[in-house]
Formats: structure tokens, sequence, C-alpha cells
């Protein structure tokens, strides 16, 4: 509270007198000048100078009661490491030795830290006292300047005092773990050395023991908090992306039932109440299997619970569809499963418990073997492919092998890898299909309701989710496989190292993760640009309708922008400045103008076109011996529809250098004219008639536009008349001349009359 009230009456008397500042810091700041009733001498320069360039600032980011909790939370990891590897296994040992030297790393990282920290402040220290005995600052002739300098002298050998026992406190723990380790001697007791480490024992060397409940209990209580992995997972991973994946699950149930509930709206049908439980069970599903991803390091008993949650409700969704003999091996798989896991982690050095994991191991392989051979049908539940069989008989063998040369805790990990790796492919099987069955549900919608995805391609669509699907149940087999073997550390920091890595190619220096985003970006730019028009104007099933005409005029530069927004996102997300990309550019400019004239020149083509305006999307258009509908104005060609439904690419080039009629310029509607060959006998009015009748008849003719018929020739049998009339759209000509001429056949055949066409 003094403290307080000192440094409140100095800020006042800063503000009062227009105080300058002793220093540049909080705690001692010195006045340029003081009056002369509250200080006998005014600053020298020099001593001004001396406490500008004096900072202590920096004190207050020393935390030592920060580094003393993090003392006393390894000096409880090392008890509590020293006390496990008085009664581990053999392989256990080492383990546990990795984990002490961690934390001498860590101990003597944190001991360098305090030894810089209490240079720093010792340092300050003496340029404090140098000030004092050099100026002669005393109450008596500076009284504010002595009373901060006191002030920031007992602060520092405040922190001097705490540095020096956060220090011993340190080196005592260092010593203490190199002791246990045999790595040190105690200074002075040459005769305290470290305990010898236990030799792994094979199987054929072990002992059998009496085997009770209690020790059953502690195998198993030793085995899970081995590496401390629940404190970790708890406690040192963010929880912000455990409630992300919970609002994904939340998400993925609304879609569901939103999309059930409209079809069963539309069909007539009550949504029935087993299909809420069942978008439950789904969620639920989702949040297990994508619970790896939220922390790449999760507990082995995390992942093991998991796997029996996932196919616990899978069984329960899909009872209904399982043949007996599938549900008979199901069951018998998760049964089997939750035996060998409970069995690998009550093992110990014990003969009894190893040969009894060594015999889970074997029936594991037998089993799986036996589902093999029955199972064939790659759709049914339980088809276990090759890669998966041979995958779970090496882990197996492993664990068999490391149980007999006395590796025990590395068996464990193979058989428990064996048994969860073996229900994963179940369970991500299971996932994928679920969600397959969702996204078909979705377009099943979409059909009745004329929904967004109704404009894109199903097939490729629900290919490109499943392949992307497939890639994160890649990943998350990886994720399990590196937790249950222990190596995720290993396989996070290797990546790390070779994704994170800088790497130079001459002066342009970039990363593999940094090239993985740019190509994301390329590919995300490329389908963006494909599909703008789709999202934009709507279409079925990956084409555009007829209707949109005008509309996508401009989309070629909209594509244009997409793609130059997409490139230049990517070259700053690969870390090249664009400067460099100016250079790059300059020197490949001679290249690409001899090397790419043509494509230049389309591109360039397609620029004035879209300005131009010579036709527009869905023109009729004729272009030398090509003549149909364009179907797409791109940047490098177009696309011209012909009448038999060919589809031709045509470089902007041509189209604007080419002479091309536009049939549909100016208007929609076309002329459409051809000639018949009637009977001398019939009666050229009642042909008219007919002509007229005919024409009217069809759902493309103009009748606005009126219709004429003329005599054209007349031969000695036949009278040549040419018919004149105007439909809709010129792509319609063909088609109202087809409705003509069919209504004209069977007027003349039941007259009795010679009619044909010409």
């Amino acid at each position: 509270m003094k403290r307080f009230i000192s440094r409140f009456i100095f800020l006042f008397l800063l503000i009062s007198l227009h105080y300058d500042g002793l220093a540049q810091d909080s705690v001692s700041q010195p006045a340029s000048r003081l009056s002369s009733d509250t200080s006998r001498h005014i600053l020298s320069d020099s001593l001004r100078k001396e406490l500008q360039g004096l900072d202590v600032g920096y004190l207050a980011n020393i935390h030592i009661r920060d580094i003393q909790n993090i003392l006393t939370e390894l000096s409880a990891k090392s008890e509590s490491h020293i006390l496990k590897k008085k009664s581990a296994t053999p392989d256990s040992i080492a383990v546990i030795d990795r984990l002490i030297r961690d934390d001498i790393t860590q101990l003597r990282s944190m001991h360098n830290s305090l030894n810089n920290y209490q240079s720093s402040v010792t340092t300050t220290k003496n340029a404090i006292q140098h000030i004092i005995n050099k100026y002669q600052v005393s109450e008596e002739k500076y009284p504010r300047l002595a009373l901060r300098l006191n002030s920031s002298l007992a602060q520092v050998n405040s922190k001097l005092d705490s540095i020096h026992a956060a220090s011993a406190s340190l080196s005592t723990l260092i010593t203490a773990n190199e002791l246990y380790l045999g790595e040190k001697v105690i200074a002075g007791n040459p005769a305290v050395t470290a305990p010898a480490e236990k030799k792994s024992t094979s199987i054929w060397n072990s002992s059998s023991q009496n085997i009770s409940r209690e020790t059953i209990i502690n195998n198993i209580k030793e085995n899970y908090q081995r590496n401390n992995s629940f404190s970790r997972y708890f406690n040192d991973i963010p929880w912000n992306s455990r409630i992300l994946l919970l609002l994904i699950c939340i998400a993925y149930a609304f879609w569901c039932f939103k999309t059930k509930l409209d079809i069963d709206k539309k069909n007539g049908i009550d949504l029935s109440k087993t299909w809420i439980l069942k978008v439950i069970g789904k969620s639920t599903i989702v949040y297990f299997t994508l619970l790896p991803l939220v922390s790449l390091f999760t507990p082995t008993f995390i992942i093991q619970a998991s796997q029996i949650i996932i196919i616990a409700l899978y069984l329960g969704l899909a009872f209904g569809t399982l043949t007996a003999q599938q549900r008979k091996i199901m069951s018998g798989i998760v049964l089997f499963y939750i035996l060998i896991v409970f069995a690998n982690m009550m093992v110990s050095d014990d003969m009894f418990l190893r040969v009894i994991c060594m015999l889970f191991n074997i029936i594991a392989i037998a089993l799986v073997s036996y589902s093999k051979k029955r199972i064939k049908n790659k759709e049914s539940a339980g088809y276990i492919n090759n890669a998966i069989y041979i995958i779970f008989v090496l882990l197996n063998v492993t664990a068999i092998v490391m149980n007999i040369i006395g590796k025990v805790n590395i068996s464990r990990s193979f058989s428990i890898a064996s048994a969860v790796g073996l229900m994963q492919s179940f369970t991500l099987r299971f996932f994928i299909e679920m969600i397959r069955d969702d996204l078909h549900r979705q377009f099943e919608k979409d059909n009745l309701y004329n929904g967004f995805w109704l404009r894109f391609n199903r097939e490729r669509m629900t290919k490109l989710g499943l392949d992307l699907l497939k890639l994160i149940c890649v990943l998350l087999a990886i994720v399990v496989l590196a937790n249950n073997l222990n190596f995720i550390d290993t396989l996070v920091n290797f990546s790390e190292n070779v994704l994170e890595r800088k790497r130079k190619i001459g002066d342009i220096t970039f990363s593999f993760a940094n090239l993985i985003i740019a190509i994301l970006l390329l590919l995300i730019t490329n389908w963006l640009q494909k599909n703008i028009s789709l999202i934009l104007l709507g279409g079925e099933n990956g084409q555009l309708r007829q209707g949109y005409n005008q509309k996508v005029t401009l989309f070629p530069l909209f594509r244009l922008a997409i793609i130059l927004v997409g490139f230049f996102f990517a070259i700053s997300a690969l870390g090249m400045s664009l400067d460099k990309l100016t250079v790059i550019i300059g020197a490949l400019s001679v290249g690409i103008g001899l090397g790419m004239q043509n494509i230049i020149n389309n591109f360039v083509s397609g620029i004035i076109l879209v300005f131009d305006k010579p036709f527009r999307v869905g023109d009729q258009i004729e272009l030398a011996d090509k003549k149909g509908r364009v179907k797409e104005i791109g940047i490098r060609a177009s696309i011209l529809q012909t009448g038999d439904g060919a589809n031709v690419i045509i470089p902007n080039g041509d189209l604007l250098s080419g002479r091309v009629v536009n049939w549909t310029l100016s208007h929609e509607y076309s002329k459409v004219s051809f000639t018949i060959l009637v009977d001398r006998n019939a009666n050229l009015q009642q042909v008219h008639a007919w002509v007229e009748e005919a024409a009217a008849a069809s759902k493309y003719y103009l009748k606005n536009m009126g219709l004429k018929t003329s005599v054209k020739d007349i031969s000695a049998d036949t009278i040549h008349l040419n018919v004149l009339a105007w439909v809709n759209y010129a792509s319609n000509a063909d088609a109202f001349k087809s409705d003509v001429l069919l209504q004209l056949y069977k007027k003349f055949d039941a007259d009795g009359l010679k009619f044909q066409s010409v």
C-alpha cells in the first residue's frame, strides 16, 4: 500500500511540475528539472543520459512464480517416473528413461534461461549501484531520484533472490534425475550410484507368480498411466478444436434430419421417430470417428473405447440389413476385440499372462483368416481386403516375437494396434457408406425440390466427395496407428521437419507445406472457374439451361478474374514475393511470345468476343461447314453444339477472323423455307389451307409472323410449292419442318393424292 501511495504522489508531482522523466520505464523516471523547494541540485547532462539508458521495466516479464509452478510439476513427474521404474517391465524401463531424459532437457533449458535472467538483472543492479556511487545520490541531495533508485534497487535484489532460489531447486532436481539414470554421481558422495536397470527377460526365462485381482488392477493402472497421457490430452490440448468438432456434428445432424424431413413431406409420409434416433447415432459416429484429428495425440484408451462405441452403434443401425452369418461374425470380432484389448492391458512380466496374450494373437490371426475366407462379397459387412489382412497379420506376428524376446511393452502396443486397426477398418468403411447414403439422399431431395445441387452432375460430385472422405480416412488410420504404436510425437516432428523446413531454389524460398496449400488453392480455383456459371445461374446435371442466353456474356471475364485471383493467392501462399514473380514473367516473356502465339491470339480474341458481342451464348451461328447453337464462350475456345448433339470446340481466333453467320443476332426467331411436291390434280387453295393448318399445329410456329406458299415450278405430274414460315428459335427449324410434313402426308394420303418433299 505504501508503495502504491508513493507512486501515486510521484505521478502527481510529475504532472504538476511538468516533469520530463528520470528514465524510460515505469519503475524509475528521473525529471529534467526540479523546483528549488524540492531539490537542492539540478541534474547534470551526464547523469540524465545514464538515467535514460537505465531500463528495469523488463523485470515485470520475468515470472519466477510460473517457473516455480512448472518446476513443481516436473518434480512430481520425476518422482512418478522413478516409482514406476522400480516395478516396470524390462522394455518399459527404456521408455521411462527416455521420459526422464526429456525432463532433464527441459530442466536444463529452464536453468539456462534463469542464468540469462540472472546475468541481465545483475547488470542492471550494477548500473544502479554505479549511478548512486558515482553521483553520490542521497535523500538530501536528490530526494526523489534517491527514492526511485533505492526502490528499483530493492526490486532488483528481490528478483535476484527469487532467481537464485529457483536456480538452486532446478540444479537439485537435475542432479537427482541424472543420478537415477546413472549419468552422474552426487558431488561429495561417490558411493551413491544409480540403480542398475533390469535386463530384458525372454519368455522361457521369466517366472510365474500368483495372479490376483489386485495384481491385474495394478497392471492395468500402470499401463494406462505410463505416459501420463490423460493429463496431456485434457490439459495441454486446446478445447476450441473439440468444440468445433461438436458444432460440425450438430450441423451434420441437422442436415440429415432436414433432408429426410423434406423428402418425407414431399411424399406425404410422416417422419418416423426411429429416424431421429438414427440421426443421433450417426452424429455420434461422426464425432468419435473424427475425434483423433482434433488432437494428433490421443490416448489409446480413448481410441479403443471410441471404436467399441462406433461398432456398437453401427450394429444397431444396420442390424436389420445384416444376414445371420454376418451378425455372428461381427459379434465374434467385437467380443474378441474387447478380450484382446483387456488381455494386453493387464499383461506384465509374468509368464502366464504373456502366454495368454500370445494365444490371443494366434487366435486373432485364425479368426480373421476364417472371416476373410467366408466373406467374399466386398459390399458385405465384415469383409476384409488384402492390404488390411496383411497388415493385421504382420502386427500380430511382430507382437508374438516381441513377447518371446521379452519386449512386453512393445508387444502390447503391436497387439493393440492390430486389434484397433482391424476394428477401425470396419468403422471407417461404414462411415464412408453412411456419408454416401446421405449424399444420395441430398440429391434425391434436390430432384424433388429442384435444389441447388441438382445443377451439378450427381456421379461426379459424389465421387469427388467420397475421394476426399477416403483421404481423411487414410489420415485417421495413420494417426490412430501412430498413437497405438507410441510414435505419434516422432511422426509429428518428422512431418513438421519435412513440411515446414525452408528450401531454396535459386533465390526462391519455400516449404512443402506452402507448396501443398498453393496446389490446393489452384485446384479450388480451377473447379470454381469451371463451375461459376452453374453456381450463379443454375442448370441441371452439370449443364446450363437454354434460358440463360445473354446472362453469361461476361462470364469469361469472371472466370479470368477467378484464375488471376487464385493464382496470386497461390503465389502468396508459396511465399514468393510479387517482385520475383515479375522478374520470372519478364524472363519468360520472349519464350511466351514465340512459342505460345496461338494461345495468346485465342486468349485476346476471347476478350474481344466478350466486349464486341458478335454472338452470344444461345445464338444460332454458322461458321464454314459448322452450324449450331453457341453453348459456351470460353477464354481460349468456344463450344458450338450442332443439330446432331455434337460439341464442336472452335478456337476464339477462328471465330473472330472467320466469317460467322449469326441467325439470331438481333432476334431469337428464324425463318424456315422448304419445298414440297404435290399432285397436279390437287386443289392449290386446299393445299394452302392444309399447310397453314399443319403449321399452326406446331408449337414452334410464330403465327403473328405469317406463312407464305408460292409455286416454284411445275412438272408433268407435280407442282413444286415453296413454304416459308417463322419459328421461335433457329434450332427448332427441323422440328417445325417435321411437324408440317407429317400433317401434310396424312392429308394427302387420305385423299389419295401424290405428295413428296425435297
